[in-house]
């Protein structure tokens, strides 16, 4: 609710800014593909895996105010939107506000695009929500190069705050568009808490009561696209997210490192 509360508020700045309906910029797309994903919990991997993933997005901006798809500099994980209003812009860089989700639900039970799943490795965890911060965003470009910084505050489920520095590096290799992505994400102890800690009343012999402190990801990813048409594109992604101790030592982490790949083919329309 409160996600679409903050839209209503970018909607109204963007029309107090007294933009004409012939500066709206649409770009539709819909894509079909799969992921593979190796996450710190492994209980929930099939919730990607072996699934055929239909996504439909698009690109619009309405003066100053914007909505952003799935971003392929974007190392975190796939599938996040950003929905905005600029403050300030120049031809290579700009401030804006921004709204966006940065951390999938975790719990036994998650409703996804196939329905609802169960996973009983996670039995007598409460959920912990999909989370949704709004914050800043300042962002630069310099020939190929592209830098970023994202601060935001939770206003969805765990109010903790995090801050994200991000580098791509794009280079053009016959038909393909390579990107270079890296980043480094900062959590507060109550991001890391909300979604890795075991409260009391969720422990089990072999899930103990754990409290996680703050929390560093390291991320580096390689994303592709290629054209196969006017219309069509072949998109490639692979990212691998590196974790912290306070995410390493949770009862609820298999592993210390995430693995992410994507092999999708959108229409653009």
């Amino acid at each position: 609710m409160r996600r679409f509360f903050a839209l209503f508020i970018l909607l109204f700045l963007s029309t107090a800014c007294h933009a004409g309906w012939d500066e709206v910029e649409f770009t539709g797309y819909f894509s079909v593909g799969a992921g593979y994903q190796r996450a710190l919990i492994g209980p929930v991997d099939p919730a990607i895996n072996g699934k055929l993933l239909l996504n439909l997005s698009a690109d619009l901006s309405y003066g100053n105010f914007f909505i952003e798809s799935d971003e392929r500099r974007n190392v975190l994980r796939f599938g996040s939107g950003i929905i905005g209003y600029q403050l300030w812009q120049q031809d290579d860089s700009s401030l804006a506000l921004i709204g966006t989700n940065y951390q999938q639900a975790i719990g036994p039970d998650l409703v996804t695009a196939f329905g609802k799943q169960h996973i009983a490795e996670l039995e007598g965890l409460e959920l912990r929500d999909s989370d949704f911060l709004v914050g800043l965003r300042y962002q630069r470009f310099w020939g190929q190069h592209y830098w970023a910084i994202e601060a935001g505050q939770d206003i969805e489920s765990h109010y903790g705050q995090q801050l994200r520095l991000l580098y791509s590096y794009r280079q053009q290799l016959r038909n393909w568009d390579l990107y270079y992505n890296a980043g480094v994400s900062f959590s507060t102890a109550k991001v890391v808490d909300f979604y890795y800690g075991v409260r009391p009343a969720e422990s089990l012999v072999d899930r103990p009561a754990y409290q996680a402190g703050a929390g560093q990801q390291l991320h580096i990813g390689l994303s592709a696209l290629y054209p196969l048409s006017p219309n069509w594109l072949l998109e490639l992604g692979l990212a691998v997210n590196l974790f912290s101790k306070a995410y390493i030592d949770s009862p609820l982490s298999n592993r210390n490192s995430e693995c992410l790949s994507l092999v999708k083919f959108r229409y653009v329309f």
